[in-house]
């Protein structure tokens, strides 16, 4: 007899550390037959290559939020998927775009394929304390996650001071009253809550989900070859990073292949045990103005190598 699959919603804005969130759990539950479906708003994978590793059922799901129409039967089909694989637990990590309330829906909706395999335990919304209170003021999506989730992680606390930390409790507790709220550092998180239910921290009634194509931001697919300095690659994403929620991608220095992670202006490049063809990064833009010949000329100040830009939505 087949023992139910257990779900756990990871969400979060760009940048919060959903990835490092998900590995950590990963670490802990070795001895657990994992699934993972991996939702990234660019159209190039980039987090899945982070987690994939033996024993763990990895499907990705790129270009859209997997709560957006666009992507919702293909969300659903993967949910199907993996009912029929042989895991213990399945962790869904949302693009940081998504608005999560739609979640218990979509396992509704697919039941009637799946049958009550599923055992919903919860959403995990992990926040960045050094930007969660000025997104939250003016990004809708933002609020959602946090009012949708069942257990709120605070992360990066090691970045700021005891009063901000005091402000972003009540700003969260502000939108949901009943989330225990938890702080660490580099996405760890105690394992005991993945022991207990989350749903006994009972959500809102649902409200129009926000994810839909119209509102959807720009996103652009960077792609160049060769190897490349890395205070000049460093210099170049400052220079472009007012234009973007988040840049991220596959980079080939001198030194070897390098994982390009930058949220706001603050940017880290570090070294990453993989091959690649070209060097890639996604952009996810904060404007739907045209900004690709921006892009091209801060490239030209610092690379004579070609770059080819492809615009995805």
């Amino acid at each position: 007899m087949r023992h139910n699959i257990s779900v756990y919603l990871i969400t979060g804005f760009l940048g919060a550390g959903k990835t490092t969130l998900l590995k950590n759990l990963l670490e802990f539950s070795k001895n657990k037959r994992m699934g993972i479906i991996m939702n990234e708003f660019g159209s190039v994978g980039i987090d899945g290559t982070l987690v994939k590793n033996e024993g763990v059922d990895l499907i990705e799901i790129n270009n859209g939020s997997i709560f957006c129409s666009c992507l919702s039967s293909t969300f659903a089909e993967g949910l199907i998927a993996m009912a029929s694989t042989p895991i213990e637990w399945l962790f869904i990590e949302s693009s940081g775009l998504s608005d999560p309330s739609g979640m218990e829906k979509v396992l509704y909706d697919v039941q009637p394929k799946t049958g009550d395999i599923y055992d919903f335990r919860g959403t995990i919304c992990i926040v960045d304390a050094t930007s969660f209170i000025e997104l939250s003021q003016t990004l809708e999506v933002t609020r959602k996650q946090i009012e949708y989730s069942h257990l709120v992680v605070i992360n990066k606390v090691d970045l700021v001071d005891e009063a901000r930390l005091k402000s972003i409790h009540e700003r969260i507790r502000s939108l949901n009253p009943v989330a225990p709220i938890v702080t660490t550092s580099y996405g760890r998180l105690d394992y005991a809550w993945l022991q207990q239910n989350l749903k006994d921290f009972p959500l809102p009634p649902a409200t129009p989900n926000l994810n839909c194509p119209t509102n959807r931001p720009k996103t652009l697919l960077l792609e160049t070859d060769g190897e490349f300095n890395r205070e000049k690659l460093k210099k170049f994403l400052q220079s472009i990073s007012d234009l973007a929620f988040r840049i991220k991608g596959f980079f080939k220095l001198k030194e070897g292949w390098h994982y390009v992670d930058g949220v706001n202006s603050s940017f880290s490049i570090t070294p990453i045990n993989i091959e690649r063809d070209i060097s890639q990064m996604v952009v996810i833009l904060k404007t739907r103005q045209p900004v690709m010949d921006t892009i091209q000329k801060s490239w030209k100040r610092h690379f004579s190598n070609e770059l080819r830009i492809r615009e995805k939505n």
